[in-house]
């Protein structure tokens, strides 16, 4: 064989073994997910690519200052939640181990968002409940 091709076929399985690495790193990054409802926040944890739940993942609950305010474990589901201590900026932290990790932040205007939410849902049903009885009434 020729010097040039098997400097080509050196690079090619170079390549290879680069882009196959990476998309590894990149099937097992992780996700999470954070919500606020009903006053609690719900924390879901997964693995990106296969979709497999991070089991046991240590949550780690961080304020504005970097000062741990709660500390727990994710279930077998990847679900963890808590009440807030306050409602305001917080940094949800997700540790795997320690190629995988992820954070989340949450602000005082996504607990207002959450709170306005539900206000209005609230609201929402007797609007609906009221509308249906007049047609409820026609009906018979």
């Amino acid at each position: 064989m020729s010097k040039v091709f098997k400097q080509a076929a050196a690079v090619l399985a170079a390549a290879t073994l680069l882009l196959s690495f990476a998309a590894s790193v990149y099937a097992h990054a992780t996700n999470l997910w954070c919500y606020i409802e009903k006053g609690r926040v719900y924390v879901e944890g997964s693995f990106m690519g296969s979709g497999r739940k991070v089991q046991n993942g240590k949550v780690i609950v961080v304020n504005e200052k970097g000062d741990k305010v709660l500390e727990g474990d994710t279930d077998k589901e990847g679900n963890f939640n808590f009440e807030p201590p306050y409602k305001g900026k917080m940094t949800i932290l997700l540790r795997v181990d320690q190629a995988h990790d992820a954070d989340f932040e949450l602000t005082e205007q996504d607990f207002k968002d959450a709170e306005a939410e539900e206000k209005g849902a609230g609201e929402a049903k007797p609007a609906a409940e009221a509308e249906a009885k007049p047609a409820a009434e026609a009906t018979k």
